[in-house]
């Protein structure tokens, strides 16, 4: 149980930190080697990442709240 918990916060805290990343390639030249199409494909997989982790985070939590409705 204890350990579901802190695997959930680590897994926030790696979506929120890729979501500032990808924000902070959006809108600033923080890599200015990150260049057209290598950019765009970065900023991507960082969005689709955290929304993968922010998913198996939800249905983590979901799971969690059955189970401890049941008992």
């Amino acid at each position: 149980m204890k350990t579901n918990i802190i695997q959930s916060i680590t897994g926030g805290l790696v979506v929120v930190v890729a979501f500032i990343f990808a924000g902070m390639l959006v809108f600033n030249d923080v890599l200015p080697y990150l260049n057209g199409w290598k950019r765009i494909t970065t900023i991507i997989v960082l969005v689709l990442y955290a929304s993968y982790r922010f998913s198996r985070i939800y249905k983590d939590l979901k799971t969690n709240k059955q189970q401890n409705e049941r008992i």
